[in-house]
């Protein structure tokens, strides 16, 4: 509710002012760097282990209601090589 006589909210010349003066501050912490962060060479194939990297530390992948514990991939162009989702991490660190 407001009050009698008081603006609902202070004039832009206020805000603006009071805007300038605050500052934000942003602070990421970096996680320490890990063994597969080198990755594979090739930008598709680490495009598309990164990305399965990190959905595999958030999801566990199931097939007919059973955990199936993953660790590489195959292309479809390319069926006859496997590659590593988690290069040079322990099955402990993988979660596993």
């Amino acid at each position: 509710m407001e009050r009698q006589g008081e603006p609902p909210f202070a004039p832009p010349q206020e805000r603006e002012e009071a805007a300038a003066q605050e500052e934000y501050v942003f602070r990421f912490r970096l996680e320490p760097s890990r063994a597969d962060s080198r990755g594979y060479d090739d930008p598709l194939l680490e495009l598309i282990r990164g990305q399965l990297a990190d959905l595999l530390d958030a999801v566990q992948l199931t097939y007919d209601g059973q955990v199936v514990k993953v660790d590489g991939f195959r292309l479809l162009q390319d069926p006859g090589n496997t590659y590593e989702v988690f290069l040079g991490r322990s099955q402990e660190e993988r979660g596993g």
